[in-house]
C-alpha cells in the first residue's frame, strides 16, 4: 500500500511540475533595446572608431562620456586600455550592473570621418539631436565614408618621399628616384597589411627592399655604369624610403596618453615603436650585410646629410605635411591647412635653433605654436585639429632620430664611443618626442577658450554663423523618444 501511495505522489508531482513549467513565461531579449542600451552602444561605437584611427585616449573618453551624459539617466564609466575599450554603468543597488567591453582593431586614419564623428559628439554632447537621430547620422557617416583610390594614397606615400629629399637638399634626379620607391614601399606596405602580416615583418621586408635598392645605386655609382645618377647619394635614396617607416608620430602619440595619464596605453605604444623601430633596424642590417658580400659599402645613418637652402627646407616641410594629411584622406582644405601649418611649424622650429635653443625646447615650442593654430582655425576651415597638429609636426617627430640612435647601438659594441652617441641620440629623441608632445597638447589646451571666444564673436555677426540655426538645443524629454 505504501509503494502505490508512494508511485501515485510522484506521478502526481511529476505532472504538476510538468504543468508549471509549460506556464511559466521566459523573458527573452528580442530586438528593441532599450534607450539607455542604446545609448551605450552608441558610445561604444563612436570610441570604437575614433581610438582606432588615432585619436587621443582622452579625447576618446570625452567625446563618449558627452554621449552616455546626455542620453543616458546614470553616470558611466569609460576606460581604455590601449586596444581595450570598457564601458560599465553601475544602475543602483536594486538592478545589476552594465558593461560592454570591445577589443578595438586599428583601421586606417581618415580625417573626414574624424571631423563628421567630432561634429556629430558635439551636436550630442550640446543636445541638439535625438538618440534615433545620432544613431541614423553615425550609421550614415560609416556607411558613406570618402575615401581616396589606393593609388592616391600611394603618391602622397611618394611625396612624402620626395619631401624628404627636398629637405635635405637632394637633386632632381634624387627626388624622382625618391618619389618612385615611396610609392612602391607604400603599395608594397598595403598588400602586406591585407595578407595579415605582422607589422614587424613588414617593416624587416620594407626597410630591407629600400636599402637594397639604394645598395643596387651605389653598385651602378661606383662602377661608373651610369653618368646620368653618378651624383646620387645613396644614403638620401634609403632615408627617403625609410621615413614611410619610422614611428615618430606614434611615439609623439604614446606620450601625449602618458601626459593625460594612461599609462597603460602609453607603455603598450612604446613598447610597439620599439618593435617597429627595431624592424626597420634589422631589414637595414640585413641589406647592408648582403650589399657587403658584394663589396658595396655605404653609410645607412643620416649623420652625414646636410639641410637645403631655407626656401627648400620650407618646401620640403609642406610637401611633407600635406601630402600625410592627403594620405589619411583629408579634404582639400584640410590638405592646404596641413601645408601651412607645417610650413609655420617648421618655422617656429628654426627660429629657435637660431636663437641659440637646443633642438629640445626649439621643437616643443614649435609644437605649441601648431597646437594652438590648429584648434584656433579648426572649426572654420571644419578640419579636426587632430590632422592639423598630426599633419603639422610630421617635420619635426625624431622618427630618423630614434632609427639613428638604433642603428649606432646595434652597429657598436658597448664601450665603443659609437654606442655611447647612439644612447644619447635615443634619449635625444624621447625627449623632444615628449616636448613635441608636451608642446601640441598644451597648445591645443589653451587654443580652446580662445576658439570659443572667436566663435562667440563671429557667429554675433549678420549673416555669418558656424553652427546653424536648425540645430537648437532640444528639450530632455524628447531626447530619448
Amino acid at each position: 500500500m505504501n509503494i502505490v501511495t508512494f508511485i501515485q505522489n510522484s506521478l502526481k508531482k511529476a505532472i504538476l511540475s510538468q504543468r508549471e513549467t509549460e506556464s511559466i513565461e521566459i523573458e527573452k531579449i528580442g530586438e528593441n533595446l532599450t534607450p539607455n542600451m542604446r545609448a551605450l552602444r552608441l558610445s561604444m561605437g563612436l570610441a570604437d572608431q575614433l581610438l582606432s584611427m588615432g585619436a587621443a585616449a582622452s579625447d576618446v573618453v570625452h567625446m563618449s562620456l558627452g554621449v552616455t551624459n546626455t542620453y543616458c539617466t546614470r553616470k558611466v564609466h569609460i576606460d581604455i586600455s590601449h586596444n581595450l575599450i570598457t564601458i560599465s554603468q553601475d544602475r543602483g543597488v536594486d538592478r545589476e550592473p552594465l558593461t560592454l567591453i570591445r577589443s578595438v582593431v586599428a583601421r586606417s586614419t581618415n580625417y573626414q570621418t574624424i571631423q563628421k564623428l567630432q561634429q556629430l559628439a558635439n551636436a550630442i554632447r550640446d543636445k541638439r539631436i535625438t538618440l534615433t537621430g545620432a544613431e541614423k547620422e553615425f550609421d550614415h557617416i560609416l556607411a558613406n565614408q570618402k575615401i581616396y583610390p589606393e593609388w592616391v594614397r600611394c603618391l602622397t606615400g611618394g611625396g612624402v618621399s620626395a619631401g624628404v629629399s627636398i629637405l635635405y637638399g637632394g637633386s632632381l634626379t634624387i627626388i624622382f628616384i625618391s618619389f618612385f620607391i615611396g610609392i612602391i614601399i607604400t603599395w608594397g606596405l598595403r598588400q602586406m597589411r591585407k595578407l595579415g602580416i605582422p607589422s614587424f615583418y613588414i617593416q624587416v621586408a620594407a626597410a630591407l627592399f629600400a636599402t637594397l635598392v639604394a645598395g643596387g645605386l651605389s653598385w651602378i655609382i661606383n662602377g661608373g655604369h651610369l653618368d646620368i645618377i653618378s651624383h646620387i647619394n645613396p644614403t638620401l635614396i634609403i632615408i627617403s624610403g625609410i621615413v614611410l617607416l619610422v614611428a615618430g608620430m606614434m611615439i609623439v602619440g604614446a606620450l601625449q596618453d602618458a601626459i593625460d595619464e594612461y599609462y597603460v596605453t602609453a607603455g603598450a605604444r612604446i613598447l610597439k615603436v620599439i618593435m617597429l623601430t627595431g624592424g626597420i633596424v634589422m631589414g637595414v642590417a640585413m641589406g647592408l650585410y648582403i650589399t657587403k658580400r658584394f663589396d658595396i659599402n655605404f653609410v645607412a645613418t643620416p649623420d652625414g646629410l646636410s639641410f637645403n637652402t631655407t626656401a627648400l627646407q620650407y618646401t620640403g616641410a609642406a610637401i611633407i605635411a600635406s601630402m600625410f594629411a592627403l594620405g589619411n584622406h583629408s579634404r582639400l582644405g584640410g590638405v592646404i591647412l596641413a601645408g601651412a601649418i607645417g610650413i609655420l611649424g617648421y618655422y617656429c622650429a628654426q627660429v629657435g635653433l637660431s636663437l641659440g635653443l637646443g633642438p629640445i625646447p626649439a621643437y616643443g615650442i614649435a609644437a605649441a605654436v601648431i597646437g594652438f593654430s590648429a584648434t584656433m582655425i579648426s572649426r572654420i576651415w571644419r578640419v579636426p585639429s587632430l590632422a592639423s597638429i598630426s599633419a603639422g609636426i610630421i617635420p619635426l617627430v625624431p622618427g630618423l632620430t630614434l632609427y639613428n640612435g638604433l642603428m649606432q647601438v646595434i652597429q657598436n659594441p658597448p664601450g665603443n664611443p659609437y654606442f655611447d652617441k647612439g644612447l644619447a641620440i635615443l634619449l635625444q629623441a624621447f625627449l623632444i618626442a615628449l616636448t613635441i608632445a608636451a608642446g601640441a597638447s598644451f597648445g591645443n589646451i589653451a587654443g580652446r577658450p580662445m576658439r570659443r571666444k572667436l566663435i562667440n564673436i563671429h557667429n554675433k555677426l549678420p549673416g555669418h554663423r558656424l553652427r546653424s540655426p536648425s540645430k537648437k538645443r532640444i528639450k530632455p524629454q524628447e531626447l530619448n523618444p
